[in-house]
This record gives C-alpha cells, sequence and structure tokens, in this order.
C-alpha cells in the first residue's frame, strides 16, 4: 500500500517457566562451585565445631553429676528438662551438625551492596534478588553438606557416642526438617538485610543477631530448660523453626500429628517469610540511595 507505514508491534520479552527453573539452578550450581574454591577453609571449621561439642559434653557431663550427688541416685538426677545425658550430648551435637548445613550471611552479603552501591547494578538484571540469594543459599548449603556436615558428623558421632534417633524414618524427617530451616533462616537473613536499605549501615544489628540467634535458635540451650512462659512465647516465634525442632523430632520427642504440626508450622513460616521478605523488598527498593559505585 502506497504511504502507508507498516509498524511493528514490540512484543514485551518474557521467559519461559522452564527458562527461570534453568536460571536459577545456575545459581544453585554456582554457588556451590564458588565455595568449593575456599573449601579449605572449612577444615578449620571441623576443629572449631569439635570444639564446640566437646565443650558442651564436658559441661554437661559435670551437670548431670551434680544433679546425681544432690539426689543420691540416678532416679532424680538423670533428667533436666526433660532429656538425659546421652540425650543431651545428642541434642548438642546434632544441633551444632545442623547449623553447619543451614548457616549463611545473606544478611551481611545484602547489606554490603546496598551499602557499597551494587546493588543498582542487581536491579537491573532480569531476576529477582531475592529468589537469586535463596538459591545460592541452596548451593552453598549442599556444598556445606558435602564438605562441612558430613566431615563433622564422621568425627563427632563416633567420638561422644552419638546416638541414632529411634526410628530410622526420623533421619528423612530430620532432614526435611532442616531443610525448612535453611529457607527460615535465610529469609530472616534476608529481611535483616533489606534493612540496610533503610540504616545505610547495620553492622550493629548483624552483631546483635549473631549473638542472639545460636540462643533463639536453641542450638545453645534447649527451650525446655527455659520457664514455660518463655517457651509460650518462643512456640509463636520462627526462631524454633531453625534448631530446636529439627533436633527435637531427631530425638523422638515429637510423634504422629505433633511431627506433621511441626513441620506445617515450619512451612508456614518459610512461606510466610518469603512473602513478608517480598513486601519489604518490594518498600525498600523504591527509597534507594547508591552510595558508591
Amino acid at each position: 500500500m502506497t504511504g502507508v507505514t507498516s509498524v511493528a508491534s514490540l512484543t514485551p520479552w518474557h521467559r519461559s517457566v522452564l527458562g527461570t527453573v534453568v536460571l536459577y539452578l545456575h545459581f544453585v550450581r554456582l554457588a556451590f562451585l564458588k565455595f568449593l574454591a575456599y573449601r579449605l577453609r572449612y577444615y578449620t571449621g571441623v576443629v572449631s565445631y569439635t570444639i564446640f561439642v566437646t565443650g558442651h559434653y564436658y559441661l554437661y557431663g559435670a551437670l548431670f553429676a551434680s544433679r546425681v550427688v544432690e539426689h543420691g541416685s540416678m532416679e532424680g538426677g538423670n533428667l533436666i528438662g526433660g532429656l538425659t545425658l546421652t540425650e543431651m550430648i545428642t541434642y548438642v551435637a546434632v544441633s551444632w551438625i545442623g547449623r553447619s548445613f543451614y548457616f549463611n550471611n545473606i544478611h551481611r552479603d545484602l547489606s554490603s551492596m546496598i551499602e557499597e552501591g551494587g546493588i543498582s547494578l542487581q536491579l537491573i538484571k532480569p531476576y529477582h534478588v531475592q529468589d537469586v540469594m535463596m538459591f545460592e543459599a541452596v548451593g552453598e548449603s549442599g556444598f556445606r553438606l558435602v564438605m562441612f556436615s558430613l566431615p563433622i558428623m564422621v568425627v563427632v558421632v563416633p567420638l561422644f557416642d552419638i546416638s541414632g534417633p529411634p526410628d530410622s524414618m526420623l533421619y528423612l524427617w530430620t532432614f526435611l526438617s532442616f531443610c525448612l530451616a535453611l529457607v527460615i533462616y535465610s529469609q530472616i537473613n534476608f529481611l535483616l538485610g533489606c534493612l540496610a536499605f533503610h540504616m545505610k549501615n547495620i553492622q550493629g544489628v548483624l552483631r546483635a543477631k549473631m549473638v542472639a540467634f545460636d540462643f533463639l535458635t536453641g542450638v545453645i540451650l534447649p527451650f525446655t530448660f527455659f520457664p514455660e512462659w518463655f517457651q509460650t512465647i518462643v512456640a509463636w516465634l520462627p526462631f524454633q523453626g531453625i534448631s530446636y525442632v529439627p533436633v527435637t523430632i531427631y530425638l523422638g520427642k515429637r510423634a504422629g500429628s505433633d511431627l506433621v504440626w511441626a513441620l506445617l508450622i515450619q512451612l508456614a513460616w518459610s512461606v510466610g517469610l518469603y512473602l513478608a521478605g517480598r513486601l519489604v523488598w518490594f518498600i525498600s527498593v523504591r527509597r534507594v540511595t547508591v552510595q558508591g559505585g
């Protein structure tokens, strides 16, 4: 047609579902390879974690021994917080082994990107930073499982005669619970990292978190050691789903509907914290200012 210009309509770029899955799985692989390059530093971690468990082993051994002396027999002194000495040592060992699996530094990485200005590059890329950091955490945990958690188990389990769960199926449920703990831990870290959008420097918050988390998650002490009012408060918070719930599952302290309910609560916190992170990110990026370059 003379005098008529044909204008081609531009179709917005769209990535398929399969393409999205492949993209984020690529971040899992990259994170695994990145930490594999620095694997030697994790050998020292095996030593330090063994020292942590050793300290708790002698501490609780002395505590239970004093209880026996106080009561004059094992009948009155063989339980503290509903746990025997064997269960208590197992609790500590499994707690630290689990921590070696789910631990990550999403909050530090995100806050550094925001404070140094690197976040500006992330915002223009065709993916969501929250999802990328979650999948990188999965890759890191895969590395930690192979190169950190398993070596710790090889050293700690025979050294302290750590007992297995009362039912072999609890191995599977414990691992599933620790996987949910990874999501909860990562999303809390992501929310903390987002504080850097508003506070600019959150090093004080990160130090406080480092000190408080091992206590709040039950790594240092099981919650049964504390008063009932404290246990009631903790039951409504996500922190118990990071360590206390998986370890009590391993010990066989949760069975039947109690086990299912504990896993469902972990799942609910995983989804809820992820959605909260999405909302906080949506609000925060609208006030981002780049301080570095």
